[in-house]
């Protein structure tokens, strides 16, 4: 059996349309993050955004922007700041991770690695609020 130019030339554009299937993903999610344990608002996150959100000159109402209420509401923030499930697009994840940019919060001290995680985690969970 002899195999023609176009025949070499099928088989390598199947190959090269297959191949990204081969290759898996390349994600910045944990694998399983679904079978961590759980991350609720409460106490967990809501500990995180009052230690970190309600000082003065940030959400204690001495500045523009909302409250502190609007940052420790867990009804205010899922509706507001938070997609449940995806935490790349939820306005919260996206300020907290922005650590070189202007729109971080807060603002001049980010949030530790540790504290920025439990978000992503509470946040592609479901956000649930609490125990």
């Amino acid at each position: 059996m002899t195999i023609t130019k176009s025949g070499i030339a099928i088989l390598a554009g199947t190959l090269l349309c297959l191949l990204p299937a081969l290759i898996p993903s390349c994600t910045h999610d944990p694998v399983g993050i679904q079978d961590l344990e759980k991350v609720y608002f409460n106490p967990q996150v809501y500990d995180i955004l009052f230690r970190s959100c309600g000082m003065t000159g940030c959400h204690d109402g001495s500045a523009e922007g909302f409250l502190i209420k609007d940052t420790t509401d867990y009804q205010s923030i899922k509706d507001n700041y938070v997609v449940p499930g995806d935490p790349r697009g939820s306005k919260l994840y996206n300020v907290i991770t922005d650590i070189n940019g202007e729109n971080m919060m807060p603002p001049g001290i980010a949030l530790t690695k540790e504290q920025r995680t439990i978000i992503q985690v509470w946040i592609a969970q479901g956000a649930l609020e609490k125990k």
